[in-house]
């Protein structure tokens, strides 16, 4: 079988992982690795010594700048920080002729990033990493949903990264209810903001309340303190509480569906198979997570420019 190219820009926490689970692919792989950090790229080779088989199907190569990744690329991951993102693609997408993109969210800082990404991907297949209902266990939740609309969904917690993982649930939610997101209403977030543990980068606590066409609700509540966060959804039969750390999902009437949620070592091998193979996969579309992205870039770009800096233009999350 003729290898597949695939290229990981940016190679980081997230993108290691990325490498560390094409081990598992059955197909060979030529996969290049594409970071200016060579601490970072070091670090990936490390991550997949750890992983890969002496004498194994797949080769890996190491890039600290795109001019020397191929010209064909079967699968293109961009799994930089979101400031990076729109001028990764911008490069990767003006130097190599790509079949299929996979991006890691946030997607960019503000809408000026996502037409960048969108323009710059054009016609071609891409999805978005907010991998929940790719997940067997929330698929089976949602076909438990009762089918009553609207829904409201409650989740809190505190140190869970409300402004780099809201998006992950309010994805979700959407392909729950079937809505698209329309609004987000930030005026319960906190004024100060608080550093993220990326350098450049901040996280904000409070309240955040986002509402979908059809008048489902979801409500993010964080605090500051340890990483905890649980569901709360009342779907018409019941009550769900839903503890994903835990793996349990339970109703109020007794209903009970056990769960995990995967690392991404553990996932990206089976969704490039799937990509490759069949030329799709159970991410939201590109065109889906704008959807959801475009008003929520947008209501944190407002909160930033009321609390911090009235001229901003970005507002410098991950």
């Amino acid at each position: 079988m003729k290898p597949a190219t695939i290229l990981i820009s940016g190679a980081g926490q997230l993108g290691s992982r990325y490498l560390q689970g094409l081990a598992s692919c059955t197909r060979p792989l030529r996969v290049h690795v594409h970071d200016v950090d060579r601490a970072s790229l070091t670090r990936a080779q490390q991550r997949w010594d750890e992983v890969a088989k002496p004498g194994g199907p797949h080769e890996v190569s190491l890039h600290n700048t795109v001019t020397t990744i191929p010209t064909a690329v079967n699968v293109a991951i961009v799994a930089t920080t979101a400031r990076w993102r729109p001028d990764a693609v911008m490069k990767i997408a003006a130097h190599a002729d790509v079949g299929a993109w996979i991006l890691e969210k946030v997607l960019a800082q503000n809408e000026v990033g996502l037409k960048e990404i969108s323009r710059h991907i054009g016609s071609q297949r891409a999805w978005v990493n907010t991998p929940r209902r790719g997940l067997d266990w929330h698929q089976q939740i949602k076909t438990h949903l009762g089918v009553l609309r609207p829904l409201h969904l409650k989740v809190s917690g505190s140190g869970w990264g409300l402004a780099c993982n809201s998006i992950h649930f309010l994805d979700m939610f959407s392909w729950w209810v079937d809505e698209p997101l329309v609004y987000v209403d930030t005026s319960e977030l906190a004024r100060d903001w608080i550093e993220s543990k990326r350098p450049g980068n901040w996280e904000v606590l409070g309240k955040l309340r986002a509402y979908f066409a059809g008048g489902s609700t979801i409500e993010l509540n964080v605090k500051d303190g340890e990483l905890f966060y649980e569901f709360e959804l009342d779907d018409g039969h019941g009550i769900w509480t839903i503890n994903e750390d835990a793996g349990t999902a339970s109703r109020s009437d007794g209903l009970d569906l056990p769960g995990r949620l995967p690392f991404q070592s553990e996932v990206s091998g089976a969704l490039i198979e799937s990509i490759l193979t069949n030329g799709t996969c159970e991410l939201p579309t590109l065109e889906q997570s704008l959807v959801t992205h475009r008003p929520f870039l947008a209501a944190l770009l407002a909160h930033w420019r009321a609390t911090v800096d009235p001229q901003a233009d970005a507002v410098p999350i991950t």
